[in-house]
Protein backbone atom coordinates (compact mmCIF):
# COMPACT_ATOMS: atom_id res chain seq x y z
CA UNK A 1 0.00 0.00 0.00
CA UNK A 2 2.57 2.27 1.44
CA UNK A 3 4.78 1.61 -1.92
CA UNK A 4 1.52 2.63 -4.45
CA UNK A 5 1.10 5.13 -2.64
CA UNK A 6 4.27 6.82 -3.07
CA UNK A 7 4.34 5.72 -6.68
CA UNK A 8 1.29 7.96 -7.23
CA UNK A 9 2.70 10.58 -5.22
CA UNK A 10 5.93 10.88 -8.19
CA UNK A 11 3.28 10.19 -10.58
CA UNK A 12 1.20 13.21 -9.32
CA UNK A 13 4.01 15.13 -8.89
CA UNK A 14 5.85 14.56 -12.81
CA UNK A 15 2.14 15.17 -14.06
CA UNK A 16 2.13 18.62 -12.11
CA UNK A 17 5.90 19.83 -13.17
CA UNK A 18 4.53 18.52 -16.72
CA UNK A 19 1.56 20.91 -17.21
CA UNK A 20 3.42 23.60 -16.04
CA UNK A 21 6.28 23.41 -18.20
CA UNK A 22 4.08 22.87 -21.28
CA UNK A 23 2.14 25.49 -20.28
CA UNK A 24 4.66 27.76 -19.67
CA UNK A 25 6.30 26.64 -23.34
CA UNK A 26 3.17 27.43 -25.11
CA UNK A 27 2.55 31.21 -23.73
CA UNK A 28 6.17 31.86 -24.39
CA UNK A 29 6.01 30.88 -28.36
CA UNK A 30 2.67 32.94 -28.34
CA UNK A 31 4.62 35.97 -27.17
CA UNK A 32 2.06 36.29 -23.83
CA UNK A 33 5.41 35.91 -21.93
CA UNK A 34 8.29 38.51 -22.81
CA UNK A 35 11.16 36.31 -24.32
CA UNK A 36 13.46 38.37 -22.94
CA UNK A 37 12.42 38.69 -19.37
CA UNK A 38 10.94 34.82 -19.50
CA UNK A 39 12.92 31.92 -20.82
CA UNK A 40 10.96 28.94 -22.60
CA UNK A 41 11.63 25.71 -21.08
CA UNK A 42 13.05 24.71 -24.24
CA UNK A 43 16.56 27.43 -24.03
CA UNK A 44 16.58 26.59 -20.34
CA UNK A 45 16.90 23.05 -21.30
CA UNK A 46 19.75 23.88 -23.90
CA UNK A 47 21.04 26.16 -21.95
CA UNK A 48 21.72 23.11 -18.84
CA UNK A 49 23.12 21.11 -21.58
CA UNK A 50 25.65 23.47 -23.40
CA UNK A 51 26.53 24.01 -19.22
CA UNK A 52 27.55 20.20 -18.93
CA UNK A 53 29.05 19.91 -22.08
CA UNK A 54 31.51 22.89 -21.24
CA UNK A 55 34.44 21.92 -18.90
CA UNK A 56 36.05 23.83 -16.47
CA UNK A 57 39.79 24.31 -15.67
CA UNK A 58 39.52 21.63 -13.43
CA UNK A 59 38.64 19.26 -16.22
CA UNK A 60 34.71 18.86 -14.32
CA UNK A 61 32.18 20.02 -16.31
CA UNK A 62 30.63 23.88 -15.84
CA UNK A 63 28.01 23.27 -14.16
CA UNK A 64 29.01 20.29 -11.85
CA UNK A 65 31.96 22.46 -11.23
CA UNK A 66 29.27 25.38 -9.53
CA UNK A 67 27.38 22.64 -8.10
CA UNK A 68 30.51 21.38 -6.55
CA UNK A 69 31.61 24.61 -5.19
CA UNK A 70 28.42 24.85 -3.26
CA UNK A 71 28.06 22.08 -2.19
CA UNK A 72 31.54 21.73 -0.53
CA UNK A 73 30.67 25.08 1.13
CA UNK A 74 27.63 23.99 2.76
CA UNK A 75 29.06 20.82 4.09
CA UNK A 76 32.22 22.84 5.97
CA UNK A 77 29.94 25.55 6.92
CA UNK A 78 27.31 22.97 8.25
CA UNK A 79 29.26 20.20 9.64
CA UNK A 80 30.82 23.38 11.98
CA UNK A 81 27.38 24.93 12.51
CA UNK A 82 26.23 22.00 14.12
CA UNK A 83 29.13 21.24 16.00
CA UNK A 84 28.39 24.14 18.04
CA UNK A 85 24.66 24.25 17.80
CA UNK A 86 24.25 21.02 19.00
CA UNK A 87 26.80 21.19 22.21
CA UNK A 88 25.85 24.77 22.78
CA UNK A 89 22.31 23.92 22.31
CA UNK A 90 22.85 20.92 25.07
CA UNK A 91 24.26 23.17 27.62
CA UNK A 92 21.97 25.75 27.41
CA UNK A 93 19.52 22.99 27.91
CA UNK A 94 21.16 21.52 31.16
CA UNK A 95 22.81 24.61 32.59
CA UNK A 96 20.22 28.12 33.52
CA UNK A 97 23.47 29.98 33.95
CA UNK A 98 24.66 29.21 30.37
CA UNK A 99 21.04 29.38 29.31
CA UNK A 100 20.08 32.79 30.72
CA UNK A 101 23.65 34.20 29.30
CA UNK A 102 22.86 33.39 25.67
CA UNK A 103 19.40 32.94 25.32
CA UNK A 104 19.17 36.76 24.80
CA UNK A 105 21.72 36.90 22.52
CA UNK A 106 20.02 34.40 20.06
CA UNK A 107 17.04 35.64 20.36
CA UNK A 108 18.07 39.22 18.92
CA UNK A 109 20.67 37.66 16.10
CA UNK A 110 17.96 34.67 14.96
CA UNK A 111 15.48 37.07 12.83
CA UNK A 112 18.43 38.41 11.29
CA UNK A 113 18.74 37.40 7.55
CA UNK A 114 22.03 35.35 6.97
CA UNK A 115 23.22 37.70 4.28
CA UNK A 116 22.93 40.81 6.46
CA UNK A 117 26.06 39.52 8.26
CA UNK A 118 27.65 39.57 4.21
CA UNK A 119 28.97 42.98 4.22
CA UNK A 120 30.46 42.77 7.53
CA UNK A 121 32.43 39.76 7.09
CA UNK A 122 33.28 40.97 3.50
CA UNK A 123 35.22 44.11 5.06
CA UNK A 124 37.10 41.63 7.66
CA UNK A 125 37.72 38.61 5.56
CA UNK A 126 37.38 39.45 1.91
CA UNK A 127 35.64 37.92 -0.48
CA UNK A 128 35.87 34.02 -0.93
CA UNK A 129 35.11 30.93 1.17
CA UNK A 130 36.39 32.99 4.13
CA UNK A 131 33.32 35.15 4.35
CA UNK A 132 30.69 32.63 2.28
CA UNK A 133 31.43 29.89 5.20
CA UNK A 134 31.45 32.41 8.28
CA UNK A 135 28.16 33.65 7.28
CA UNK A 136 26.43 30.12 6.23
CA UNK A 137 27.98 28.70 9.57
CA UNK A 138 25.82 31.88 11.83
CA UNK A 139 23.15 31.51 9.15
CA UNK A 140 22.89 27.69 10.10
CA UNK A 141 23.60 27.75 13.94
CA UNK A 142 21.24 29.48 15.16
CA UNK A 143 18.18 27.42 14.13
CA UNK A 144 19.84 24.38 15.61
CA UNK A 145 21.40 25.70 19.06
CA UNK A 146 17.80 27.26 19.79
CA UNK A 147 15.79 23.95 19.23
CA UNK A 148 18.52 21.94 20.50
CA UNK A 149 17.97 24.07 23.57
CA UNK A 150 14.31 23.69 23.80
CA UNK A 151 14.54 20.02 22.86
CA UNK A 152 16.66 19.71 26.35
CA UNK A 153 14.74 21.77 28.25
CA UNK A 154 11.56 20.43 27.77
CA UNK A 155 12.52 17.07 29.24
CA UNK A 156 9.85 16.53 32.52
CA UNK A 157 12.48 16.74 35.23
CA UNK A 158 10.16 13.72 36.28
CA UNK A 159 11.97 11.38 33.80
CA UNK A 160 15.45 12.46 35.77
CA UNK A 161 14.21 11.91 38.50
CA UNK A 162 13.28 8.32 37.97
CA UNK A 163 16.40 8.00 36.15
CA UNK A 164 18.30 8.80 39.30
CA UNK A 165 16.45 6.84 41.10
CA UNK A 166 17.02 3.88 39.68
CA UNK A 167 21.04 4.41 40.26
CA UNK A 168 21.73 6.16 36.78
CA UNK A 169 24.77 7.91 36.41
CA UNK A 170 25.18 11.58 34.65
CA UNK A 171 26.45 9.70 31.73
CA UNK A 172 23.58 7.69 31.49
CA UNK A 173 21.13 9.92 32.26
CA UNK A 174 22.34 12.07 28.98
CA UNK A 175 22.71 9.29 26.77
CA UNK A 176 19.16 6.94 27.51
CA UNK A 177 17.25 10.21 28.79
CA UNK A 178 18.03 13.39 27.73
CA UNK A 179 19.33 12.85 24.35
CA UNK A 180 16.58 10.45 23.04
CA UNK A 181 13.89 12.64 24.54
CA UNK A 182 15.02 16.26 22.98
CA UNK A 183 15.72 14.34 19.12
CA UNK A 184 12.74 15.26 17.81
CA UNK A 185 13.36 19.11 18.63
CA UNK A 186 17.25 18.69 17.46
CA UNK A 187 16.00 17.10 13.89
CA UNK A 188 14.21 20.09 13.40
CA UNK A 189 16.84 22.39 14.35
CA UNK A 190 19.17 20.51 12.20
CA UNK A 191 16.44 20.81 8.95
CA UNK A 192 15.88 24.07 9.74
CA UNK A 193 19.20 25.32 10.09
CA UNK A 194 20.37 23.15 6.48
CA UNK A 195 17.34 25.00 4.67
CA UNK A 196 19.06 28.29 5.79
CA UNK A 197 22.78 27.84 5.34
CA UNK A 198 21.77 26.69 1.72
CA UNK A 199 19.97 29.89 0.86
CA UNK A 200 22.20 32.32 2.68
CA UNK A 201 25.46 30.15 1.20
CA UNK A 202 23.51 30.49 -2.46
CA UNK A 203 22.75 34.33 -2.06
CA UNK A 204 26.56 35.23 0.14
CA UNK A 205 28.05 33.53 -3.07
CA UNK A 206 26.27 36.62 -5.37
CA UNK A 207 28.21 39.23 -3.86
CA UNK A 208 31.17 37.24 -2.32
CA UNK A 209 32.06 34.51 -4.44
CA UNK A 210 34.85 34.20 -6.69
CA UNK A 211 34.00 32.79 -9.95
CA UNK A 212 32.55 29.90 -8.70
CA UNK A 213 29.03 28.54 -6.91
CA UNK A 214 26.11 28.79 -8.56
CA UNK A 215 25.13 31.83 -6.10
CA UNK A 216 28.12 33.21 -8.54
CA UNK A 217 26.82 31.84 -11.43
CA UNK A 218 23.23 32.84 -11.61
CA UNK A 219 24.32 36.34 -10.59
CA UNK A 220 27.11 36.69 -13.39
CA UNK A 221 23.90 35.57 -15.76
CA UNK A 222 22.55 38.62 -14.81
CA UNK A 223 25.31 41.21 -15.51
CA UNK A 224 25.28 39.75 -19.15
CA UNK A 225 21.45 39.51 -19.87
CA UNK A 226 21.38 35.87 -19.62
CA UNK A 227 17.71 34.99 -17.89
CA UNK A 228 17.81 31.51 -19.61
CA UNK A 229 21.19 30.83 -17.54
CA UNK A 230 18.88 32.44 -14.33
CA UNK A 231 16.42 30.08 -14.70
CA UNK A 232 18.49 27.06 -15.44
CA UNK A 233 20.36 27.88 -11.86
CA UNK A 234 17.14 28.49 -10.09
CA UNK A 235 16.23 25.18 -11.19
CA UNK A 236 19.32 23.94 -10.36
CA UNK A 237 19.05 24.94 -6.91
CA UNK A 238 15.36 23.55 -6.47
CA UNK A 239 16.72 19.99 -7.62
CA UNK A 240 19.72 20.21 -5.76
CA UNK A 241 18.31 20.88 -2.38
CA UNK A 242 15.08 18.53 -3.00
CA UNK A 243 17.69 15.59 -3.67
CA UNK A 244 19.36 16.99 0.33
CA UNK A 245 16.01 17.49 1.51
CA UNK A 246 15.18 13.45 0.39
CA UNK A 247 18.47 12.36 2.23
CA UNK A 248 17.30 13.85 5.34
CA UNK A 249 13.75 12.85 5.35
CA UNK A 250 15.36 8.83 4.60
CA UNK A 251 17.59 9.71 7.90
CA UNK A 252 14.44 10.71 9.36
CA UNK A 253 12.37 7.99 8.90
CA UNK A 254 15.68 5.48 10.11
CA UNK A 255 16.14 7.29 13.06
CA UNK A 256 13.17 9.05 15.01
CA UNK A 257 10.35 7.95 13.17
CA UNK A 258 11.50 4.32 13.57
CA UNK A 259 12.37 5.01 17.33
CA UNK A 260 8.57 6.06 17.73
CA UNK A 261 9.93 9.54 18.75
CA UNK A 262 7.83 11.61 16.20
CA UNK A 263 4.38 10.36 14.49
CA UNK A 264 4.88 8.55 11.03
CA UNK A 265 1.74 10.46 10.14
CA UNK A 266 -0.61 13.06 10.90
CA UNK A 267 -3.62 13.21 13.18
Amino acid sequence: MKLKESIETIIYFFISIGIILVGWEAFSRLNILSPSLISRPSEIFAVLYDLLSKTAPSGMPLLLAHIYSSLYRLLYAYLIALAIGIGLGILMGQNDKVYWFFEPLITLALPIPGIAWAPIFMVWLGFGDPTILTVGVLAAFFPIVYNTAAGVRSIKKELIWAAQSMGADEKTIFFKVLLPASLGYIFTGIKLGLARGWRTIIAVEMIAGTLWGLGFMIYDAREYLRPSIIYAGIIVLAVTYFVIEGLIKLLEKRTIEKWGMVRKEAI
